[in-house]
């Protein structure tokens, strides 16, 4: 596996705009919208994805608001799924193996799994990551997560209204 430092810059911020595209689109299929998403400066190897906040708290004795963390999961999973997708399709000579592109979605994640518990965490996981993956490779959501990466990677930047209109192609 090649040293991740040696890997090219346009590949690395590739990988980056394809994770954040998974957060996004995994989340506009679950109705969750984004405010904007960036790759950060100065050279776009990380990224973040910020989503409209909730209208209220959740509740953990609520059954819509359990789904709702788990989607929520499931969202968080479909960073690491958008950017395989594309070690997958476009670079993968330059895979790295094992990335830490994921390890804050990891920590958001036990944060919800804590929020949910007690509950099986293994299975919670596999589910939301099953769900995400789904989602990933419906046709339509292929298209539009290519196409939100690309912007990403052009401007460096996307908003709610940009992804709306993509996702609507």
């Amino acid at each position: 596996m090649p040293i991740r430092d040696d890997i090219p810059a346009e590949i690395r911020r590739a990988a980056c705009a394809f994770h954040e595209a998974g957060h996004i689109v995994v989340g506009w299929a679950q109705g969750r919208f984004i405010s904007h998403a960036w790759l950060k400066p100065p050279y776009g190897f990380s990224g973040e994805t910020c989503f409209e906040p909730y209208e209220r708290a959740f509740r953990r004795d609520l059954a819509e608001d359990r789904a709702r963390a788990e989607a929520e999961i499931a969202i968080l999973y479909a960073g690491h799924g958008g950017e395989m997708l594309y070690w997958n399709e476009e670079g993968l000579r330059f895979y790295p193996g094992a990335i830490a592109s994921h390890e804050d979605d990891l920590r958001q994640i036990a944060g919800f799994l804590a929020w949910l518990g007690p509950v099986d965490e293994a299975a919670t996981r596999a589910r939301c990551e099953a769900a995400a993956t789904a989602i990933l490779y419906r046709p339509a959501i292929r298209r539009g997560h290519a196409a939100i990466a690309r912007r990403l990677l052009d401007q460096r930047r996307i908003h709610r209204d940009e992804v709306e209109r993509i996702m609507a192609d």
